[in-house]
């Protein structure tokens, strides 16, 4: 599988991105995501061409509550916490939006999860949305609310994994 990010570099200028929606998003890659970096706190992936940040991702660790879970995602899942991935953060340069990068960034990002699960237990990923619009776009990739806040949406680790499964065998 090929990534299309690279680790997050803080040679690169990430002063000039800018999301335009939230500028907490600007903000976090300009001054935090290095410092969190080097607390081990998340992992920042970023997009770029020709050596500027046109988009980027954050991936952390969490559990996930079965109380969180829709009914159908809790029917076969411990009654302990379950530990998860967490898509903390993900941003595309107004230059970019529109034009499937945040698209191409999930699939990264879902290939980054598919790997670790091969390593270490992952069976949720889940994101805190911005606002409802981006909720919805989370739900148009299968993610569901969390039933206790409708911007918290989880996606069973699973549907990724038999997503990508089938891709690795091709190669192989």
């Amino acid at each position: 599988m090929e990534f299309i990010t690279v680790a997050f570099d803080k040679t690169i200028d990430r002063t000039s991105f800018d999301c335009s929606t939230h500028p907490a998003l600007n903000t976090y890659i300009a001054q935090q995501a290095g410092q969190d970096e080097k607390r081990n706190v998340s992992r920042t992936f970023m997009y770029l061409e020709d050596g500027m940040l046109l988009g980027y991702y954050t991936l952390a660790n969490t559990s996930v509550a079965l109380d969180e879970l829709s009914e159908e995602q809790a029917r076969k899942m411990p009654r302990y916490p379950m530990p998860a991935a967490m898509l903390s953060r993900l941003a595309v340069d107004q230059r970019m939006q529109r034009k499937g990068l945040g698209q191409r960034l999930m699939a990264d990002f879902f290939r980054r999860i598919y790997t670790v699960s091969m390593h270490s237990g992952v069976a949720f990923i889940v994101v805190d949305a911005k606002d409802e619009q981006a909720a919805k776009y989370y739900q148009e990739l299968m993610f569901i609310p969390s039933k206790h806040n409708p911007l918290r949406l989880l996606l069973s680790t699973a549907t990724i994994i038999q997503g990508l499964r089938p891709q690795e065998q091709l190669k192989n």
